[in-house]
């Protein structure tokens, strides 16, 4: 945990490129005027300003682009009320606190007329920036990432309608009252141009790009009028910066424009542009500035600005049935800023609406709140402890006659097969029946929120056609072929890979699920080769069995390898299945898993305990004796064939699993064996996945042609919780 939050305070790298910044600029070391001519000689800083506005505008066009529309028409009374709050207190204290210091601050009229405008300031939340830290903490699709993205938007909207009026009244006392209009209609004329002009043109080029049109020209004309849209608003009075977003705002964000033109042009700006533009933001601090009265005053405004905001949000969030924990949390993350409120204070102290001192002040706030809040959510708030006190149900809590739920994690087509398998040998019938919940799971690309919804839902909302069609329709055939026996469900969830398992773990704990199944990230083609490894899933799947609240299954699916696809809903052969018992608490669970085959007409279920005569001693063989004795004492005539082996060691325990190589379809082992058993010793000196246990990482890295199913019980926590807060037991709980 020290390192973690050690890791957040330094990982942000535009507050990094900005404190840089502030170090080797005039603040700092450029005080030395040698120096300061040697790094920087004339003109050189002209060039680097001008390929870092360049980089921020191509940065904000890409914001634009993952800004999703729906997401306001979305947003609740509670966000709303929220974001309400979280702006306008922290300006109202703002405000209050400047008039009781007013006669005391020697503030100039220059300064009194600019306060207005530099509260609004110190009182933005910028959508772009809260959802970048939200991802940046892995809590983006977490109940407080997602309040937080709709309350940012809110607050974003109320900053910008706020800062337009404010800008039309100081034109209007410095200038004329017409002026002031002019700026409202200039605005307004720039956003009707982009929605009118400049949409239908980009709408074209999308469809363009469908039909085949080359990358490099589609890239080329949207750079074109990307670098037209900054110009424009520059010239109508706006920064170029708002153009460009307003540009990538109403570019379609699905593929194929939406979704490569992102991670093309981050890397552009994310890499080396963006952090020279904050590394130029810092040359503009002067600490020499900082100092008198005024200074005291002016950070006791911008002080009372973060405390207002904190409690606004803090005390609305509380309001609206947040829990304290989770309201905290929340309040923190909307006193982060980001680069978008650092480029409003650049181009503010350019067009001199702030001095130095103002700027120098709002800055290093900025940078020091930011910097300590990153580390002090993380520390607070942890989606996964949710489920780690909340029990939930095991695979051994079943009992003949309750239904069983199960959460299928798909990330594409390729392992609909093994799954239907795999359910159907779980023998759903009306007296015993299945509750299916399958979750469509998609990287977040070209978007910046996540989204976890029902799968007609994002259907009717989403304007393309979606890949997992075939396996929607194959899992409503199985349902209507076991109509009253199975029940199926459909959701997707679009995250980024570093936190997509907080879906899976919240659907799984909503749903009450049982087993998580989610497939192994190396696949196989038909020949026996590799076909992908996706390291990203393999991720996926380790924090899934670290914080999932029921039982986990690792399928690797090799069924590519054999013709035995879809058998169990044929007239073909039966299945076979075979399970490994060496003892423990996973095996236990596999076995459990095994009680519901047992009748099936057409599986062929294999029980091989493997076990050593030195080693049955002890409460875990007493459990494992005591579950084999149960199992066996209810298969009274059904079709199942257990046997029992003696093995030495682990060449023993080996030989045992080869002797299965043609002779079954499926494989199901536990995770977790005990280190010091003589059943695995000479199998730990190498693992190449330890996330599936000695005989899983043994089964993954071998060249078997069967598909294999690692079995993880919940964790122990998990199951001694169940007893004081989860339901009653239906049945004989099996240890």
């Amino acid at each position: 945990m020290t390192d973690r939050i050690i890791d957040l305070v330094f990982s942000n790298s535009s507050l990094r490129c900005n404190q840089t910044g502030i170090i080797i600029g005039p603040a700092v070391l450029g005080r030395n005027t040698t120096y300061f001519q040697k790094v920087f000689p004339p003109g050189s800083l002209v060039v680097l300003m001008t390929l870092a506005y360049v980089g921020f505008m191509i940065h904000l066009f890409t914001l634009g682009i993952q800004v999703d529309p729906r997401v306001m028409i979305k947003t609740g009374k509670s966000a709303a009320f929220i974001g309400s709050s979280c702006f306008l207190l922290p300006y109202a204290l703002g405000l209050l606190t400047f008039y009781m210091v007013n006669s005391f601050g020697n503030f100039d009229a220059h300064l009194r007329q600019s306060m207005s405008m530099i509260i609004a300031i110190n009182s933005v939340s910028s959508f772009p920036v809260i959802t970048s830290l939200l991802a940046d903490l892995q809590i983006l699709n977490s109940e407080v990432g997602r309040m937080a993205t709709h309350v940012s938007l809110v607050c974003d909207m109320w900053s910008w309608s706020v800062m337009l009026v404010i800008n039309a009244v100081h034109l209007a006392i410095r200038n004329s009252k017409m002026d002031s209009v002019w700026s409202v209609v200039f605005t307004i004329a720039l956003v009707a141009v982009i929605a009118f002009v400049i949409r239908p043109i980009l709408r074209w080029s999308n469809e363009r790009a469908k039909e085949g049109d080359e990358e490099e020209a589609q890239f080329c004309w949207l750079m074109a009028i990307l670098l037209c849209c900054g110009l424009l608003s520059e010239i109508l009075g706006q920064h170029s910066g708002f153009g460009a977003f307003m540009m990538g705002f109403v570019l379609p964000n699905g593929p194929p424009l939406g979704t490569t033109l992102v991670p093309k042009l981050e890397t552009i700006s994310s890499v080396l542009l963006v952090p020279a533009f904050m590394a130029t933001s810092g040359f503009r601090v002067h600490l020499a500035s900082m100092n008198g009265t005024s200074s005291a005053f002016i950070e006791l405004i911008i002080m009372m600005g973060y405390v207002g905001k904190f409690c606004g949000t803090l005390l609305s969030a509380i309001c609206c049935g947040m829990p304290f924990w989770d309201a905290i949390p929340l309040g923190l993350i909307m006193c982060c800023k980001g680069i978008i409120e650092i480029a409003i204070l650049v181009f503010l102290y350019d067009r001199k609406v702030i001095n130095g001192q103002v700027y120098s002040h709002l800055l290093l706030t900025m940078l020091v709140v930011t910097a300590l809040a990153r580390p002090i959510i993380a520390y607070l708030y942890d989606p996964s402890r949710r489920y780690m006190v909340e029990g939930r149900k095991t695979l051994q809590e079943w009992k003949e006659g309750v239904k069983m739920q199960f959460l299928v994690c798909l990330h594409n087509e390729d392992h609909v097969p093994t799954i239907m398998n795999l359910l159907e040998a779980s023998h759903p019938t009306p007296h015993s029946p299945l509750a299916i919940f399958v979750l469509h799971l998609r990287e977040l690309k070209g978007h910046s929120t996540s989204v976890l919804i029902p799968h007609h839902q994002f259907h009717k909302a989403s304007s393309r056609a979606t890949s997992y069609n075939h396996a929607i329709n194959v899992f409503q055939n199985y349902e209507e072929h076991n109509s009253g026996s199975v029940v199926v469900q459909h959701f997707t969830a679009i995250s980024p890979y570093a936190s997509i398992h907080n879906d899976i773990c919240t659907l799984a704990s909503e749903k009450w699920t049982n087993l998580v199944i989610v497939p192994f990230h190396k696949t196989w083609t038909i020949d026996g080769s590799m076909e992908s490894t996706e390291h990203s899933i393999r991720n996926v799947n380790k924090n899934v069995m670290n914080k999932a609240p029921c039982s986990v299954g690792i399928l690797i699916d090799r069924g590519p390898l054999t013709c035995n696809q879809h058998v169990l809903m044929s007239e073909s052969e039966p299945y076979r299945i075979a399970m490994v018992f060496l003892g423990g608490a996973d095996d236990r669970e596999a076995l459990a898993y095994c009680m519901r085959m047992v009748e099936h007409p057409k599986v062929d279920l294999t029980i091989a305990r493997v076990k050593n005569d030195d080693d049955l001693s002890g409460e875990e063989s007493d459990l494992d004796q005591e579950l084999i004795d149960y199992f066996r004492a209810s298969l009274g005539k059904r079709k199942v064939k257990y046997i029992e082996e003696t093995a030495m060691d682990g060449v023993g325990t080996t030989r045992v699993i080869c002797s299965f190589e043609d002779a079954v379809d499926l494989l199901i082992v536990g995770k977790h064996h005990d280190p010091l058993s003589p059943l695995i010793s000479g199998l730990t000196e190498w693992n190449e996945y330890p996330e599936l246990g000695v005989i899983g990482d043994m089964l993954a890295t071998s060249d078997f042609q069967f598909s294999v199913l690692i079995m993880q019980q919940a964790p122990v926590a998990l199951n001694l919780s169940l007893e004081m807060s989860g339901p009653e037991s239906h049945g004989r709980p099996l240890h």
